[in-house]
């Protein structure tokens, strides 16, 4: 095993001094290019082998292109996209965090959103077999608008504006009750 080791650092350190040549031979033969005339052609003599290191030969200098960037095919349509997950494989929560509101407020909130939910559900129970006017209907309507935009919101997290749409469903319905 030593024995490959050592013999892989030799080769190493023989390419690194083959490259410290070369680029000596280069960075010389440009500092000897005629500088008067521009158009000349270059000389087409031999470069000077008097280097330490005759196994080499310098190499035609090349334009070195430009790195070409890999980009990701699209997906064919109907693949799932590609979700990075991170720690353990856990969604984030939905929860949006309000900026002055406790998670405490936040979990009170919550409850009492939910609590009128289900009060307002029972009410229009309640109502339910009566006959109601066309404003009445409409009303009904609209309770019905309030507690599904309230429900959303929940599941969005949006709290303060669940707790407001429940709270507008539960006084209509409230109000509906006693008309």
């Amino acid at each position: 095993m030593s024995a490959h080791w050592a013999a892989s650092v030799f080769i190493m350190l023989s390419l690194v001094c083959s490259a410290a040549a070369v680029h000596r031979q280069e960075k010389a033969s440009d500092e000897s290019a005629p500088a008067a005339n521009p158009t000349a052609p270059p000389p087409t003599s031999k470069p000077d082998r008097s280097s330490t290191d005759t196994k080499t030969t310098p190499r035609p200098e090349k334009k070195r292109a430009k790195p070409k960037r890999v980009v990701a095919s699209p997906q064919p349509p109907g693949t799932p996209k590609k979700k990075v997950v991170r720690e353990g494989g856990v969604d984030e929560p939905s929860a949006q965090i309000v900026t002055g509101m406790s998670p405490e407020e936040a979990g009170r909130q919550r409850q009492e959103s939910e609590l009128l939910l289900s009060t307002t559900a029972e009410i229009l129970k309640e109502i339910a077999p009566r006959e109601l006017g066309t404003e009445q209907q409409k009303t009904v309507s609209q309770i019905h608008n309030y507690m599904t935009l309230s429900r959303d919101a929940l599941k969005e997290g949006d709290i303060p504006r669940a707790h407001t749409l429940a709270q507008k469903a539960n006084l209509l319905a409230d109000d509906l009750r006693k008309h």
